[in-house]
């Protein structure tokens, strides 16, 4: 549990693509910490030149209201109100191979498992990952799936209650 002075009124997850660098070089011990700063850059353009098309009150004349972002320490409103303050939030760059992102390339899909899979008595799985009838890694496919995979453990939720889902 954390102890905020002043609790968060509200959480906020965004995250965009870090496209694929074709001169990445493993060995070069400082290549996480540039592409760590080119996120830093690119969120902190986000919020101050496009956040206020989303949320019109974050932003004024300056770009966006640092101090609606937590500090560190747990105020809102205080010494480290400007782009300083995005230095307290947690943001990453994944530049490791597996730090990045299921993908669904072509052809890929027929290697899919589904929760619905009973080659296992009593074990399903789920995730975004899985051949749940939408695969696409979101929030969206791993919720099919989950439903997915307690249909196959208990028949609950009934498969034409899973929205979305291509009943075969």
């Amino acid at each position: 549990m954390e102890g905020w002075q002043v609790a968060p009124r509200a959480v906020a997850y965004f995250c965009n693509v870090l496209p694929s660098d074709p001169l990445m070089n493993t060995a070069d011990a400082a290549y996480p910490s540039r592409r760590r700063e080119e996120v830093k850059q690119n969120a902190i353009q986000f919020l101050n030149r496009d956040i206020g098309r989303l949320w019109p009150k974050a932003v004024n004349a300056e770009g966006f209201r640092w101090e609606l972002l937590q500090s560190a320490d747990g105020e809102r409103a205080g010494r480290d109100a400007d782009e300083r303050r995005f230095d307290s939030q947690f943001w990453t760059a994944n530049v490791n191979s597996s730090d990045r992102y299921v993908l669904a390339p072509p052809g890929s899909l027929q290697y899919r498992i589904s929760p619905l899979d009973r080659t296992y008595d009593n074990l399903t799985i789920a995730g975004d990952w899985t051949d749940c009838g939408f695969n696409e890694g979101c929030v969206e496919a791993a919720v099919m799936s989950g439903r997915l995979a307690a249909h196959a453990l208990s028949l609950s939720p009934a498969l034409e209650d899973i929205v979305g889902y291509d009943h075969p």
